[in-house]
Parts: C-alpha cells; sequence; structure tokens
C-alpha cells in the first residue's frame, strides 16, 4: 500500500498538469478562432463598403440619362465659354489695350571682332547684318471684326445667365399690383 500511496500523489500531480496544459490549449484555440472571426468580420466590413460604393456609383450612372435630359429640355445648363462674354477673339484683345505699352525703337548694337580672319571656319555671307533702315519697328495693332450671325443662338445662350425680358416684366407688373392695395389701405387710413 505504500507504494500505492506514493503513486497517487504522483497520479494527482499528472493529472492536475494535464488538466492545466489542456485548459491552456483550448484558450489557445479559442483566441486563435477569435481572431481569425475578427478577420472574417474585417473582411465582411470592407467587403460592405464595397457593395455601398458601387450600389452609389451604379444609381448614380443609371441616373445620369435622366440628368442629361433634364438638363438637354428643361434647364439647358452648359459650361461657360467666352461666347458668353465676348463676341470673338478680336474683342477679347481689344480689351488688353490700354495696358500695352510702346516699347519705342529698337537698338542695334554690333561688337568688332579683333581675332583673325583666317582663323574663322564660317563664312561671312551667311550672318550679313540686317540693314537699321529697312527693318519695321514692332508695334502692337488693334484689330475689330464683327461676325454676321445669328442672334436667336446668342440669345439662347444668354438665356441662360440672364432673365428673360418678358419674365422681367412679369415680374414688374406683379409688383406694381403688389403696391396699389397697399397704397389705397394707406390712403384710405389717412383719410379717416
Amino acid at each position: 500500500m505504500t507504494i500505492t500511496r506514493k503513486f497517487r500523489s504522483v497520479t494527482w500531480a499528472a493529472a492536475v498538469a494535464t488538466a492545466a496544459l489542456s485548459c491552456y490549449l483550448i484558450s489557445h484555440r479559442v483566441s486563435a478562432e477569435r481572431n481569425a472571426l475578427e478577420e472574417v468580420e474585417r473582411d465582411i466590413a470592407l467587403a460592405r463598403e464595397d457593395i455601398l460604393a458601387l450600389n452609389t456609383e451604379f444609381e448614380t450612372r443609371s441616373r445620369m440619362s435622366q440628368i442629361e435630359r433634364w438638363n438637354r429640355y428643361d434647364f439647358e445648363l452648359t459650361s461657360p465659354d467666352a461666347a458668353q462674354f465676348l463676341d470673338g477673339e478680336f474683342q477679347l484683345a481689344s480689351l488688353i489695350r490700354d495696358g500695352v505699352r510702346d516699347s519705342g525703337d529698337v537698338r542695334l548694337v554690333s561688337a568688332e571682332d579683333e581675332g583673325e580672319t583666317e582663323d574663322r571656319r564660317v563664312d561671312e555671307e551667311v550672318f550679313e547684318p540686317a540693314d537699321p533702315d529697312t527693318l519695321e519697328t514692332p508695334r502692337i495693332r488693334n484689330a475689330s471684326y464683327l461676325v454676321p450671325g445669328d442672334n436667336a443662338a446668342r440669345a439662347r445662350s444668354q438665356r441662360i445667365a440672364f432673365l428673360d425680358d418678358r419674365f422681367r416684366g412679369d415680374i414688374a407688373g406683379r409688383a406694381a399690383a403688389e403696391r396699389r392695395p397697399a397704397e389705397n389701405q394707406r390712403e384710405g387710413a389717412a383719410e379717416e
């Protein structure tokens, strides 16, 4: 019996060690599964964001035809171009004439070469100096050009940026109609 009693304590120690080792292995396995689950949840969140972005893009592109139709028939919006503000390039060029200064006469300067002419390998005839009397002084000239064109197209483009004359007339008429009853009430109050 003494031998069994001695082995009993060893058996208990082995059982406790086995239980501790199995608990450690189980907790390690649980943490590995938890990390894998968090990675899957991250992938799901990224997939949801991608799906949301793709749905938004799909809805936007599917509505583009409707937006273009509205723009073509109702809004008539266009990107701004020079024709909305100026009649052409010549009118644009005429705007800067005040800022241009005449630079005066052009002065030509030449220097004498003191080297020997035999050492040169370049023909003298190629580089003949220009006669200063025949040169014209460069000047900026103003030019204007009126384009005969369709005023209806221009009026249509201006309608985008400005109020229509008919619309302004409607507003003025309504304002006058609103003003009349107010003036009549003031006159009635003044007479009493």
